[in-house]
Order: C-alpha cells, then sequence, then structure tokens
C-alpha cells in the first residue's frame, strides 16, 4: 500500500505515512447484506464482552461475542418460523421435550415429571427463552412456602435442567438457568428401618403380608418391582426385575436367608398355577396400591407400628447390608441406584455368581434374634 499523498510505500497498518505524515483513508471492510427476512446484526455500545445482538423480525435472538457467531446463529434459524421455535412457551417446550425423554425412563419416572409439571402452572404460558433463574427460583420458594418436601421440590428442579438443555441443544435458548436455582425445604419422611425385633415378629406372623415384607427386606427391590417380576425371570434364589432408569433396569436380585422360604413358597405356588407373574403365587391383594393399602396395614397392626410403609424394607436391606460388611459396589448393584453410573465403568466385570455370594451375606442380624 503507498501513501495517498507522496506515493511512497507504507508499513502493514500504518496510519499515517512516515514519510510525510499523511493520514490514511482507512477503508472498511463491508459486510454482505443479507436476504430480506433472514434476521439483523447489530454491535451494541460499551465495553461488552459479547457485543453483537442478532435479531429476526424484532425478536431478540441473543447476543454474541463475534459479528460471524452472531450471523451464524441467524442461519441456523433460517427456516424455523419464531412462533415454533424461538418463542414457545414453557408448556410447549414440555409438551415437545416429553415424548423422547419418556423413551428411556419407567411409567413411574414419567408420572414424577407429569407431578412436577402441575407445580410449574404460573410458568406454562411464559416464553421459556425468557425465564430466568429468578422465574424458576420463586416456583420452589412456593412449593418450600406451602410446606412441599425436599424431593418434591428437587422433582421440578430436575425437570427445570432437563427442559433447559433440550431448549439449548433446540437453539431456543442459550443458558441453563435452572442450575443456580437452590431448595432449602427438608425431607419430611425419615427412612427408617425395621429393627431385628421388628423383622422376627414379621418371621412368625402367619398374616399372608409377611411373606411379601421377609421377601422385600431379604432382596432391597423396590415394592414395585416385586409386583411385577415375570415369573420366567425368577430362579430358586434370585430374580431378574428393576425398574425406574436404566441402571436399575434387568439386575440380578439376590434372595437372603430372610426371605427364601417366602420367595419360594410363593415361587411354588405361582409354578403351580402356570402363573405369569411370581406375584400370582400370593394368597392376598396382587395389586400393589391394594397390597399398600389393605395386607399392610394389617400386617403392621400386628407387629404394633404404623409409621413404617412398604419402601421401608429396601432401606432396611441396604441397612443390613453394609453391616454385613458386603462391597459398596455389589450393593449399587443389587440395589440399582440412579448414580451407580459412577462406578458402572469399574465394576463391569463382576459376574452373577459374585453378586448371589455377597448377596447371601444380609441374614446374620436376623439368625441371632430367631436363634434367641
Amino acid at each position: 500500500m503507498d501513501c495517498v499523498k507522496c506515493k511512497k510505500p507504507l508499513p502493514d497498518g500504518a496510519t499515517f505515512c512516515p514519510w510525510c505524515g499523511k493520514k490514511q483513508v482507512v477503508t472498511k471492510k463491508k459486510h454482505k447484506k443479507r436476504v430480506n427476512g433472514q434476521g439483523t446484526v447489530i454491535k451494541k455500545p460499551g465495553n461488552r464482552s459479547k457485543p453483537w445482538e442478532a435479531q429476526k423480525a424484532g425478536v431478540y435472538i441473543g447476543v454474541y461475542a463475534t459479528r460471524y457467531e452472531a450471523e451464524q446463529a441467524l442461519l441456523r434459524i433460517a427456516d424455523a418460523p419464531l412462533s415454533e421455535s424461538i418463542n414457545m412457551t414453557f408448556s410447549q417446550v414440555y409438551k415437545k421435550w416429553k415424548p423422547t425423554h419418556s423413551r428411556s425412563i419407567t411409567e413411574s419416572g414419567v408420572s414424577g415429571y407429569d407431578f412436577a409439571y402441575k407445580h410449574c402452572e404460573p410458568l406454562h404460558n411464559r416464553t421459556f427463552r425468557k425465564l430466568k433463574t429468578s422465574d424458576f427460583q420463586e416456583i420452589i420458594n412456593n412449593m418450600e412456602d406451602a410446606g412441599m418436601s425436599k424431593s418434591s421440590c428437587g422433582k421440578v428442579v430436575q425437570l427445570f435442567g432437563q427442559l433447559s438443555k433440550w431448549a439449548i441443544q433446540e437453539e431456543i435458548c442459550h443458558t441453563n438457568y435452572a442450575k443456580f436455582v437452590t431448595v432449602s425445604a427438608q425431607q419430611k419422611t425419615t427412612k427408617i428401618p425395621f429393627t431385628p425385633e421388628q423383622i422376627a415378629e414379621i418371621s412368625h406372623s402367619a398374616v399372608p403380608a409377611a411373606d411379601i415384607a421377609l421377601i422385600l427386606i431379604s432382596t432391597g427391590c423396590r415394592p414395585n418391582e416385586l409386583f411385577s417380576v415375570p415369573l420366567s425371570a425368577c430362579e430358586d434364589d434370585y430374580f431378574v426385575s428393576g425398574s425406574k432408569t436404566e441402571t436399575g433396569r434387568n439386575r440380578v436380585i439376590p434372595v437372603s436367608d430372610i426371605g427364601i422360604q417366602s420367595y419360594r413358597k410363593i415361587l411354588q405356588s405361582a409354578r403351580d398355577k402356570g402363573a405369569t407373574l411370581l406375584i400370582d403365587g400370593y394368597a392376598g391383594n396382587r395389586s400393589y396400591r391394594n397390597f399398600a393399602k389393605r395386607d399392610w396395614k394389617i400386617l403392621m397392626d400386628e407387629i404394633k407400628t404404623n409409621e413404617m410403609t412398604p419402601y421401608a424394607c429396601r432401606h432396611t436391606y441396604a441397612t443390613l447390608a453394609v453391616k454385613s460388611g458386603i462391597k459398596p459396589e455389589i450393593l449399587q448393584k443389587i440395589l440399582g441406584h440412579a448414580d451407580y453410573g459412577t462406578t458402572i465403568g469399574i465394576y463391569t466385570h463382576m459376574d452373577k455368581d459374585s453378586i448371589l455370594a455377597e448377596g447371601k451375606k444380609v441374614s446374620a442380624e436376623v439368625s441371632v434374634i430367631d436363634g434367641a
């Protein structure tokens, strides 16, 4: 490049000629104009980390560090009507997200998200991309003020996070504000395990529900899991079942000595009937809902406690397992905990025989009392 006045060559990027001092005319690079309807890129004034704002049809799309990033954002939504994407409401995002996500979770998981969605009613008609942490936090604050438990609030926060991640993937928003939401509510229920004395009382009870209670205590499976175990998945000392998450499905569930007699009795009865499910061999209510309302209550009245639910059997198993010295990684595999994903990559080499051997350990506490 030469000087506009003296025509002498200039150093690269020079604003003034070092020979004659003439200020050079700097020609700014012109950006190619976009086709009408593709949106607008505006540089905001001031010292900003993201000064470039993208708009389309008067709708704010986002802010970006460079013009190129803003233009790319407009290109990504070039063929998407704003009314169907950028301006989707909370309710619309939920309805779009749910079908795909529901394929990887159980019915109970789906009902949990439906529960959370109902508590977000004030947000249903709000534009999702305009929601910030304060909007999500207000829902949680209202739930806490209404006396709802920590777990209930947690389900709603989890829904916020899932919807936000989906919306980011779909270019509806760019930040997961749900990750900044906090929950201060206390858990209402404390998972109290059965005492050895209570387990002994159950083992001597003639109430039909005692067999189910002993099986649950000796396996740690979720109550609803036991009521849906296929007979074809049952062996003499274990069954294969599971629910809730991928890590909880199709796992080997050993039956320890605490409930092995009850398990084999129901198993044989189901086989004799040519039944489809293990629970078909049970003499009482074979619907878990009715069992929990009726059969279980009769058993709890007999052992004189009204604070225990069928789920307490699972917590009892976990407590006994830890006291028995069962390996933590094996216990996680048996229980099918949702957080087992942190260890699954290390312990996938463990086979069925190893799991069954460890599962047999859960019996010491009861055997001592039984023999007393």
